[in-house]
C-alpha cells in the first residue's frame, strides 16, 4: 500500500544541493545507532554532494560538539550546511536523545556553532 500511494524511497541530494546554492540553511543529522539511515552513509552522501561549497566542507574540521560539557556527537559545517551526529541515538534521535536533539536544533536555528 505504501508504494501504491506514492510513499517510497526517493533521492533528495539534488534538491539539497539546489537549496544550498540558494543560500538556504540545511541541517542534516543522524544518530550513531540508526541502522535505517546510518551515519556513515549519510556522511558519504553529504561529502559527495555537488555544490559550490563541496571543497570547503571537505576541508572543514570534523569535531565534537558538547552539551553540558559532555561530547554528544560530531559535526562538520561549511557555509549553510551543517552535518551532525548524535551519539547513542537511533532513527528517532529526538526520542532517544531529547536533550541533545533540542540543543542541536536550538543552536542551529539561532545560527550558533554546535
Amino acid at each position: 500500500m505504501f508504494i501504491a500511494s506514492g510513499d517510497m524511497l526517493r533521492t533528495s541530494y539534488d534538491h539539497v544541493a539546489a537549496l544550498l546554492e540558494r543560500g538556504v540553511q540545511v541541517l542534516i543529522y543522524t544518530g550513531t545507532y540508526d541502522w535505517i539511515c546510518n551515519w556513515v552513509g549519510n556522511e558519504r552522501w553529504v561529502m559527495a554532494l555537488e555544490w559550490s561549497g563541496k571543497e570547503e566542507l571537505a576541508e572543514a574540521e570534523m569535531r565534537g560538539w558538547n552539551v553540558d560539557g559532555k561530547e554528544v556527537g560530531k559535526t562538520r559545517s561549511a557555509r549553510t550546511l551543517s552535518w551532525v551526529t548524535i551519539y547513542g541515538a537511533g532513527h528517532m534521535a529526538p526520542y532517544d536523545k531529547p536533550k541533545e536533539s533540542l540543543e542541536m536544533v536550538n543552536r542551529w536555528l539561532a545560527g550558533q556553532e554546535l
